[in-house]
């Protein structure tokens, strides 16, 4: 038998998971919020989440001066990691030993920038792929190919062709998309699970809801 759409997140047995897309940035901190969200959602939601990489820095780059990232030096005083660079090509490199291994890597990075404020420098990415069990020899020199930059170009471009402006976005299963920001952790797994539950059914219920936006109050 199969799941119905009237009590959607229910989840049938032997049905497949299905799939959703996340645009991220290592440098945004909304990303690491939405990758941790994911951590505790995936799981009873039975959902498989697929993650590409999309430059803000690119995106919001002057297109007149036609300067593109993936063809930048990498620059090793650069705590921002060369404005992306260094991070983008170090989960490329991450990506090539398998499905597990890009996952351990990419959380693990955006928790040690985002959630330990360590810089996004060689140090850091080091130190996080070695705690996750990475192949070092393989890893150097995968990060060091020209093939992650090419990648790296034509996954931003995969997202601009289809109006990506910020991270992270998020592609669900039926093609609804929308930017997911969220400023603060949920407190447990059932208010993730919650939070997701409603923010999907929110845009597949209402196709034409295009923004919802909250004043940020002022502070003194």
């Amino acid at each position: 038998m199969g799941t119905t759409r009237a009590g959607w997140g229910a989840v049938c047995n032997d049905s497949m998971p299905e799939g959703v897309t996340v645009f991220f940035d290592y440098t945004c901190p909304y990303s690491w919020r939405a990758a941790e969200l994911v951590e505790w959602v995936a799981g009873p939601l039975d959902l498989v989440f697929e993650w590409r990489h999309f430059s803000l820095y690119q995106f919001n780059h002057d297109p007149r001066e036609r300067w593109q990232l993936w063809n930048e030096p990498i620059d090793p005083d650069d705590d921002m990691g060369s404005k992306g660079l260094l991070p983008f090509l170090a989960s490329q490199a991450a990506r090539k030993q398998g499905p597990d291994a890009y996952a351990a890597f990419r959380l693990g990075l955006l928790r040690a920038r985002h959630r330990d404020r360590r810089p996004l420098n060689r140090s850091t990415i080091d130190e996080v792929a070695v705690c996750n069990g990475l192949h070092m020899p393989r890893f150097t020199d995968d990060l060091a190919n020209p093939e992650c930059r090419t990648v790296l170009a034509q996954e931003h471009y995969y997202a601009v062709a289809r109006d990506i402006f910020g991270t992270p976005t998020l592609v669900l299963p039926g093609g609804e998309t929308a930017y997911l920001r969220i400023r603060e952790l949920p407190r447990d797994q059932g208010e993730a699970v919650g939070l997701f539950r409603d923010y999907r059914n929110l845009l597949e219920r209402y196709p034409y809801l295009e923004t919802v936006r909250r004043p940020r109050p002022k502070r003194n």
